[in-house]
C-alpha cells in the first residue's frame, strides 16, 4: 500500500512558502528563517485571514512545553523582518492586541505536491487522481484536508476494480 505526503506551496505577493521543503523564497532567492519563526509563519499561513491565538501558536510550534509569550513575539518579529513587513502598517501579519495574530496576505495560488513513499505494485491509478484532486483545491485548505481524509479512508478500504456495484465515470 502507498502512503502519501501532501504538502502545499503558498504563493503571496512575490513570496513562495514551501512548508515541506522548509523554504521561504522570493524573486531574489531563498530567505533565511530559523525553524521556529518558519513554523510560526506556516501556522499562520494555513489559516489566512483568521485569528490564530497566542496560545494556539505556542501549542502548535512549541508543543505543550511552557514558553513565555515573549518567545512568540520574537518569532513574529523575525518573520516580519524576513518578509519586510511593518507591524504598524502590516501587509502580511496583523497583530490582534492581547489575542494573537492574523495572516492577512492574499494567497495568489497554492500548488500541491504529492510524494509517494513505500510504493508497491498494487497502486497506480489512484496516485494521479489524488494529485489532480489536490491541485484543484488551489488555496482552499479545508477542501485540501477533506480530499486527504477521503484519500486516506479509501486507501484503507481497497475497493476491488471488478466490483459490479462500483461504476467508474470518466
Amino acid at each position: 500500500m502507498d502512503s502519501h505526503t501532501v504538502s502545499a506551496c503558498l504563493h503571496f505577493d512575490g513570496f513562495e512558502l514551501d512548508e515541506a521543503d522548509a523554504r521561504l523564497t522570493c524573486a531574489y532567492g531563498p530567505i533565511p528563517l530559523a525553524p521556529k519563526p518558519f513554523a510560526v509563519l506556516c501556522t499562520l499561513a494555513r489559516s489566512p485571514h483568521r485569528l490564530v491565538t497566542k496560545n494556539d501558536l505556542l501549542n502548535a510550534v512549541w508543543g505543550h512545553r511552557f514558553v513565555a509569550h515573549s518567545v512568540l513575539k520574537s518569532a513574529i518579529s523575525e518573520v516580519r523582518a524576513a518578509l519586510g513587513d511593518d507591524p504598524k502598517q502590516p501587509r502580511y501579519i496583523e497583530t490582534i492586541s492581547r489575542r494573537g495574530y492574523r495572516f492577512i496576505a492574499t494567497p495568489l495560488g497554492m500548488s500541491s505536491h504529492v510524494a509517494t513513499v513505500d510504493r508497491d505494485d498494487s497502486g497506480g491509478a489512484g496516485h494521479s487522481a489524488l494529485a489532480a484532486l489536490t491541485a484543484l483545491c488551489r488555496g482552499d485548505a479545508a477542501v485540501a484536508n477533506l480530499i486527504r481524509a477521503v484519500a486516506a479512508s479509501l486507501e484503507s478500504e481497497q475497493l476491488p476494480l471488478d466490483d459490479p456495484g462500483v461504476k467508474f465515470v470518466a
